[in-house]
This record gives C-alpha cells, sequence and structure tokens, in this order.
C-alpha cells in the first residue's frame, strides 16, 4: 500500500505544473526573442519567425492604443491543425485563446492556412487580452469591456468564427433580445446565436463610447482602471454619467435606425398589396394611353387608302 501511494504521489507532484497551463507537446521547437517566445512545430518555422517578427510592431500599436506598457514576453502556441488545437484547449468556433495568467496565445493555424489575413489582428486581438488582463484586476475587468476594446483595436475581428456571416445584433434588437450588460460579465452564452450576439454586442457598445467620446476616451478609462478604479468609477469620471445611462443611450442610438425597419415589417403585407395594386392601375394607364394612340393613328385620313 505504501509502494502505489509513493507511486500516486510522485504522478500528482509531475503533473502538478500543468495544472491550469496549456500542456506542450515535447516535440515542439522553441524560438526566442527578447519580444516573444514561440513554440512551433519542425514545419511551422516560417510561421514561427513571423510571430517574432510582428510582435513588436503590435506591442507599440497597442500601447499607443491603450497607455499600457507590454512590459512582459507572452508565449505564443501556434497549432498546427485543429486537432492540435483542440488538444491545447481550443474549440472549433474559435481561430485562438489567450490564457492571462500564463501569458500564453494558442493560435489554429488551419485558419490562416485558409485566411491569411486574419493572421494578424487575430494575434493582435489575443495579446490585447494578455495586456488588459496584466495590468487591471480580473474582477474589474468585465467579459464584453474586455472582448470590445479587443475588438476595437483590432480592426473589429475577434478569436470567434461563427459558421454564418450574418449579423444577429440588428435582429436582437428587433425582436428585443439584447443582453442587459451585466449578463455579460462573467461569461459569454454556451449557444451559437447567443455567443455572436455577445461578441456583436461587445464590439458595438464600444465602438459607440469611441465614437461618442473620442479616441482619446479608451485611454484615459482604461488608466483608471489599471489605476485600480471600478468600471463604473472610471466610466463616470471620464464619461460624466453613470455607465447604465450610457447603456440606455446605446440601446436607444441602436434602435432608431430599426424604427421605420419595424414599421414597415408590421405592415409588410399591406405594402406590398398596396405596391400590386399601384402597378396594376400603372399598366392599365399605359394601356389606355396606347389604345388612344392607336386609334387616333387609324382615324387619321393620311394613314388611310387615298
Amino acid at each position: 500500500m505504501k509502494s502505489v501511494a509513493g507511486i500516486l504521489l510522485g504522478t500528482i507532484l509531475i503533473l502538478w505544473p500543468l495544472v491550469g497551463s496549456t500542456a506542450v507537446p515535447e516535440e515542439r521547437r522553441e524560438l526566442a526573442t527578447n519580444a516573444v517566445r514561440v513554440l512551433y512545430d519542425a514545419g511551422r518555422q516560417a510561421m514561427a519567425e513571423r510571430i517574432a517578427d510582428i510582435s513588436p510592431v503590435l506591442y507599440r500599436e497597442l500601447e499607443a492604443a491603450t497607455g499600457l506598457a507590454m512590459g512582459f514576453r507572452p508565449t505564443v502556441i501556434p497549432a498546427s491543425d485543429r486537432s492540435d488545437f483542440r488538444r491545447l484547449g481550443g474549440r472549433d468556433v474559435y481561430a485562438a485563446f489567450a490564457l492571462p495568467e500564463t501569458g500564453q496565445v494558442v493560435l489554429d493555424l488551419s485558419r490562416f492556412d485558409v485566411r491569411p489575413a486574419l493572421f494578424r489582428p487575430v494575434l493582435k486581438h489575443e495579446y490585447v487580452h494578455l495586456l488588459l488582463h496584466r495590468h487591471i484586476v480580473s474582477a474589474h475587468l468585465p467579459r464584453w469591456l474586455d472582448e470590445g476594446i479587443a475588438q476595437q483595436l483590432s480592426d473589429g475581428l475577434s478569436e470567434y468564427l461563427p459558421g454564418g456571416s450574418q449579423m444577429v445584433l440588428g435582429e436582437a434588437f428587433a425582436a428585443d433580445r439584447v443582453f442587459p450588460l451585466g449578463a455579460l460579465a462573467k461569461r459569454f452564452p454556451g449557444d451559437a446565436f447567443g455567443r455572436q450576439l455577445a461578441y456583436e454586442q461587445s464590439r458595438s457598445i464600444v465602438g459607440y463610447m469611441v465614437q461618442r467620446y473620442g479616441d482619446d476616451f479608451l485611454r484615459a478609462l482604461i488608466a483608471l482602471m489599471a489605476d485600480g478604479a471600478s468600471l463604473e468609477k472610471a466610466f463616470r469620471a471620464v464619461g460624466g454619467i453613470p455607465l447604465s445611462d450610457f447603456e440606455a443611450d446605446w440601446r436607444q442610438r441602436q434602435k432608431a435606425p430599426l424604427s421605420w425597419m419595424g414599421l414597415i415589417a408590421g405592415h409588410l403585407y399591406g405594402l406590398l398589396f398596396f405596391l400590386a395594386a399601384l402597378a396594376t392601375l400603372i399598366g392599365y394607364a399605359r394601356y389606355r394611353r396606347r389604345r388612344r394612340a392607336y386609334d387616333a393613328q387609324d382615324d387619321d385620313p393620311q394613314d388611310g387608302w387615298r
């Protein structure tokens, strides 16, 4: 019994460092620079070098946009295929994910092999997550704000790749299904519609912050939160109103373009009937004009036999 207990204890001690972190296969190679550490498969050296080359550029862009210093070295793990990405903890609906607690980013290279234009903004998006969590207490950083800022600073793109290309935010507003921000503070919904709506809603509301207050708003908000202020206090200090009032204003502004659409949708059948009737009247009027013109030609003696 003692030997069995000893074996189990030894096994636990060996596996303990892997708990809470991404397990990396031993056969991966390492490319380490002052900016980033890349763990890659043998056939992916070119991608590893690209990550190493582009990372300092992305850091400078993010430091300028957020006012936060990228004073740490992330570890990036480019998974060669979808199954490798799943083994590292990824899911099929995502192209990448970040682990702020360990400073790691995992990329699904099979996504970028097909759509190479996604690589730069998605990597930048994941660096935003690492940067924000490095400087802001996680309890003060709601999921929607974390995701919204990351999308705002990465050309509107995220790690989430929905199966369809349709936008669901307008549909949610029309059906009054938009989430209250409090519901998106900790996690996003698990169903496809809810998850896509959460991402679109996060992008929209942070984009509206910048639209309403200007480009420097996010820097000021982030600076106060990095100093320890809660989101509510930081937002009131920078925006001048409670966050709840801003949310209500955002909802009203988003609904406004939909009001005419909703009115049209509510009277769709009547409108179609009216248009059909109008088209019939116009067609009949044109027919009558042509008929009168033909009759006038028949009555003209110059057009008859002499």
